[in-house]
């Protein structure tokens, strides 16, 4: 399949809330192309070894990509882009291309490396070597056109929090589950069961064949649905821990019903939310009966465990 590339070149500092922004977008894909804190990254500081190459990199200007498929309007990505960018004073340079996938897949394999989060977990790209250690989990992944490689602030800190809430036998549910990382890494971590959904079908297409890299013994059952706006597919049903990493607008909206899924003492893990957003958020939280029983924040993007 051939999407169209919107780039859009912003200052660093609004990276991640136009990251927020376009993720609102009906979108194949995206990623943020940012080098402004690369002297932070743990290989610099510990090891002290950076790329050449990378020293070069303009760090006070990040470029995000888009990848819009063909049944969407660019024009009209393009102006709700505009609006909003306009509304939070974010300055931007637009470019319009387009993109195979097969090329997309190939090209920015090279910049995605294992990935240890959290205790156990270690991310593993299909053509990686690794070498599990002790006792790591690993889960094997190739995300493609999905969200979700586990280098993203809200996808990490949800596998943080699954680590430490998922128990062995759990039911699980994934709402907007991109490239199945959280719906895999809940089996791993010895989930009986998980329904994912997403609004997107490459999402479940790229969901299920994760799962197929991956050896876990619970089952996977990945939908195409909009969850918001027909819920018959969780209708009845009761998940011991439901994990939502959308956006702050789909969060807030969630938290109206998604309680009635929750069984006794379940948690809800959700991310996706910037920190600008965190009072609107909780306040919904707070309206609909939620208690906060974790949250915990990362370059600006925020996590929160709930109970009700």
């Amino acid at each position: 399949m051939v999407y169209t590339e919107i780039k859009l070149t912003v200052p660093s500092s609004f990276g991640e809330t136009a990251c927020a922004i376009a993720s609102m977008l009906d979108i194949g894909g995206l990623y943020l192309e940012d080098y402004s804190d690369m002297m932070d990254c743990e290989i610099v500081k510990n090891v002290g070894i950076i790329d050449e190459e990378l020293l070069k990199k303009d760090t006070e200007t990040a470029v995000l990509h888009i990848y819009l498929p063909t049944h969407i309007s660019v024009p009209a990505a393009v102006e709700f882009l505009r609006e909003r960018f306009n509304n939070e004073g974010i300055s931007f340079k637009c470019d319009i291309g387009s993109v195979d996938e097969k090329d997309y897949a190939e090209s920015w394999k090279q910049y995605y490396k294992p990935l240890h989060i959290g205790e156990r977990i270690v991310i593993v790209p299909q053509w990686e070597q690794y070498e599990k250690k002790n006792d790591e989990l690993i889960v094997t992944l190739d995300p493609g056109m999905a969200f979700g490689t586990g280098s993203h602030e809200t996808t990490s800190l949800c596998v943080e929090a699954l680590q430490k809430t998922v128990k062995n036998g759990d039911r699980v549910l994934d709402i907007g589950c991109g490239s199945g990382i959280l719906s895999i890494t809940s089996l791993v971590l010895g989930a009986k069961s998980v329904d994912a959904f997403d609004i997107d079908p490459n999402a479940v297409k790229v969901t299920l064949e994760n799962a197929a890299l991956n050896t876990f013994s619970g089952t996977l059952d990945a939908q195409t649905a909009n969850i918001l706006e027909n819920r018959k597919p969780i209708e009845g049903k009761k998940y011991k821990v439901i994990v939502a990493n959308i956006v702050a607008d789909i969060i807030i909206r969630l938290s109206s019903f998604i309680a009635e899924n929750l069984e006794e003492n379940g948690v809800f893990i959700t991310s996706g939310i910037i920190t600008e957003r965190r009072e609107d958020v909780v306040s919904a939280f707070e309206t609909n009966g939620f208690k906060i029983i974790g949250e915990k924040e990362k370059r600006g993007w925020l996590c929160f465990c709930l109970e009700r």
